[in-house]
């Protein structure tokens, strides 16, 4: 999957999650505020901003090697992420329902 680029005008492809799926596996939810930082089950870092109260957009995923460079560049783009989502309204339920 691509990062989310924020200068593409089109719909984003990318998953947005329920608050209660993204927290399974979370490393990091407080030191930056709105970035959120969980591990799968390969060993794989996916990076999020928490978008509303229950939902996350998942920006990014990182190895060990390039996750460091991945959270720097994303902590900086919260407010623009937030910015994009601000008018959706919640609507997912806790683990994926609709």
């Amino acid at each position: 999957m691509a990062d989310l680029q924020l200068h593409d005008v089109q719909a984003i492809e990318t998953p947005i999650m329920t608050l209660d799926e993204f927290k399974i596996g979370l490393l990091e939810k407080d030191h930056i505020p709105g970035l959120l930082i969980r591990s799968d089950e390969n060993g794989y870092y996916n990076i999020g901003i928490q978008i509303n109260d229950t939902e996350v957009v998942k920006v990014a995923s990182a190895g060990e090697d390039d996750s460091m460079a991945k959270i720097e560049y994303w902590a900086d783009r919260i407010d623009a992420v937030k910015e994009r989502y601000k008018d959706r309204k919640p609507h997912l339920k806790p683990f994926g329902g609709l």
